[in-house]
């Protein structure tokens, strides 16, 4: 009797120290072709921290971007929606080389109330892990193991001992945990160290948003 107790008593022990998580399997990781209609804008994008292997949401490469500007009079936002929304003021002082544009785009990775954090490269939002593959510290759609692979080999990114260490401070990075107000969301893009998001603005103001990234604008 007292060894299947304690069996008991192990199982919980060990459901309860499994780490939690939240997970997304609504949003694809590959914008599709929108065909415009009347309702729909076509913007330029020509900022890459959206960009993952794929060259993703950029339009030297892809094309235009469709925006639905009036999706969210009808809907709600949610985590893993692209949006497009007007630039919040940057401090100058502490960023003098960041010189972003009036409009941009970002994904949304904490909704108003919630706190988040980043532990080790990897999102938690209210203490759980995001399980998604906005959730964690990429370099063009790469994780950290399959970066170290490939970096500095013939037709790669080339990366010195500066950098390397640079790079392995980010794909381990961490930001202390805030709570986003509300009326605001945390924003990021999915190559976060070329993304200027809430990590340098801090939260989104919602009124900022002037509509949903549908993916690339067709015919």
């Amino acid at each position: 009797m007292k060894n299947s107790l304690a069996i008991v008593f192990l199982f919980l022990f060990v459901i309860g120290c499994e780490e939690q998580s939240i997970t997304d399997l609504i949003t694809q990781e590959s914008p599709k072709t929108v065909v415009m209609t009347q309702d729909l804008i076509a913007i330029e994008n020509h900022n890459d921290g959206m960009v993952r292997r794929n060259l993703e949401y950029n339009s030297k490469d892809k094309g235009k971007i469709a925006v639905d500007p009036n999706y969210f009079n009808q809907n709600n936002i949610n985590r893993g929606d692209v949006i497009y929304y007007k630039t919040p003021k940057i401090d100058n002082n502490k960023y003098p080389q960041l010189n972003p544009p009036e409009y941009n785009i970002a994904r949304v990775i904490a909704l108003p109330g919630e706190e988040i954090e980043i532990k080790k490269g990897k999102v938690y939002v209210n203490d759980k892990r995001l399980d998604t593959f906005y959730g964690k510290a990429l370099s063009w759609g790469l994780e950290e193991e399959e970066y170290f692979k490939i970096v500095n080999k013939p037709g790669s990114v080339q990366c010195g001992e500066s950098c390397l260490k640079t790079m392995k401070e980010y794909f381990n990075m961490r930001m202390e945990k805030i709570k986003v107000p509300e009326g605001h969301l945390f924003v990021m893009g999915d190559t976060w160290w070329r993304s200027i998001d809430s990590q340098i603005y801090g939260p989104l103001p919602v009124a900022t948003i002037k509509g949903k990234v549908l993916g690339y604008a067709g015919n």
